[in-house]
C-alpha cells in the first residue's frame, strides 16, 4: 500500500493523501461511478466489471484503484492486459502509483494497452523500475455512431457450442496469421476454453458457408452504451469479395440498434482493413498503443 501528503498550491484544492491498493467489494459502487464518467474511453475496464465483478479469474489481472482525499479517481487492471482509466488531472499520479503497484506486487503482464500516450507515459514508469519493452504496436482508434451503409440483409448469427471446432479454427488462424504462432500448440485447453466463453457469452459473430467460417468477430467489451469489436477476420480465400465489408457493415447496424457507438484498434499498416472500417463508416477518433512488456523474473 502505498500513500503520500501533498500541500495545495494557491488556487488548486488540496490533494491531503493519495494512495493505491488492490480494489475490493467495498469499492464496487466508486468504481461504478467512475467507470461511467467516460464509456467510449473506459470499454474494456468498465465490460470487465459488469461482466465479472471486481475479483474473477476470468478478469486475467486484479483490479487496483487510485485515490486522492479517499475518492477513487482512476482505476487499472494490473495482469495479463492491463488497462488504465483515470480522469484526466489524476491520471499522471495515477499512473506512477500503479506503475509502483505493478511492480512491487510482481504482476506478469503481457502487454499494457490504451491510448498512445497514455501507454507511453505508464512505459516510461515501468522501465524506470526495470520493467522493459519488447515490442510496440501503434494503433488506430476507429469510431462509429452512425451507420453509414444500409442494412439490406442478415447473413451473420451469432455462434453457439455446436460450431466451437470451426470458431475455434477460424480464431487460430487469425491469430497464427497476426503473429506466426499457432495458440493450440502452447496452451490447447486454455485457447479453446476461451473460445467456448466467448461463445458462451453470445459474443462471436459468423457468417458460415459449408459449415466453416469465412467471416468472424468478437463483441470483446460490451457496456450499455458501448461496444468493443476484436478479431474481425475474413478467411483468406473468400477476401477482396465484399465479404468482410457487408458483414462488419451488417453487424455495426444491428449493434448500433441498441448501443451508442461501436469502436476497434487496428495497426496503422493494415492499409486493407483500413480501407474496410472506413467505407463502412469507421473514422479515426484516437491513437492506441499496445506495449508488449519483458516477462518478470522470478523472485
Amino acid at each position: 500500500m502505498l500513500a503520500n501528503h501533498l500541500f495545495a498550491f494557491e488556487g488548486y484544492p488540496a490533494i491531503r493523501s493519495q494512495i493505491a491498493r488492490e480494489l475490493t467489494t467495498e469499492d464496487h459502487a466508486q468504481v461504478a461511478v467512475l467507470l461511467a464518467e467516460n464509456p467510449l474511453r473506459s470499454v474494456h475496464l468498465r465490460s470487465l466489471f459488469l461482466d465479472n465483478g471486481l475479483s474473477n479469474p476470468a478478469n486475467r489481472g486484479r483490479f487496483f484503484g487510485y485515490f486522492e482525499n479517499d475518492q477513487l479517481v482512476g482505476v487499472a487492471l494490473l495482469g495479463h492486459a492491463t488497462m488504465i482509466y483515470a480522469r484526466p488531472d489524476a491520471e499522471a499520479s495515477a499512473l506512477k502509483y500503479f506503475a509502483q503497484q505493478m511492480v512491487e506486487n510482481n504482476v506478469t503482464c503481457n502487454v499494457v494497452f490504451g491510448p498512445k500516450a497514455q501507454v507511453e507515459a505508464f512505459g516510461a514508469q515501468l522501465s524506470e523500475q526495470g520493467r522493459m519493452t519488447k515490442a510496440v504496436r501503434n494503433m488506430h482508434w476507429y469510431v462509429i455512431s452512425k451507420a453509414k451503409l444500409s442494412l439490406t440483409g442478415l447473413q451473420l448469427r451469432r455462434a453457439n457450442l455446436d460450431e466451437l471446432v470451426p470458431v475455434a479454427t477460424a480464431q487460430a488462424e487469425m491469430f497464427q496469421e497476426a503473429t506466426g504462432t499457432d495458440p493450440r500448440v502452447a496452451d490447447p485447453e486454455g485457447f479453446n476454453r476461451r473460445v467456448a466463453e466467448r461463445i458462451e457469452r453470445q459474443r462471436t459473430w459468423i457468417k458460415l458457408e459449408n459449415e466453416e467460417v469465412v467471416f468472424k468477430t468478437e463483441l470483446q467489451s460490451v457496456t450499455p452504451e458501448v461496444v468493443y469489436l476484436e478479431g474481425v477476420w475474413t478467411r483468406e480465400d473468400k477476401r477482396s469479395q465484399g465479404i468482410g465489408k457487408n458483414c462488419l457493415a451488417e453487424l455495426v447496424a444491428r449493434l448500433l440498434k441498441q448501443h451508442n457507438t461501436v469502436c476497434l484498434a487496428v495497426e496503422s499498416d493494415e492499409e486493407q482493413a483500413i480501407r474496410v472500417y472506413e467505407q463502412v463508416g469507421f473514422t479515426t477518433s484516437n491513437f492506441y498503443q499496445a506495449r508488449y512488456l519483458h516477462p518478470v523474473e522470478a523472485k
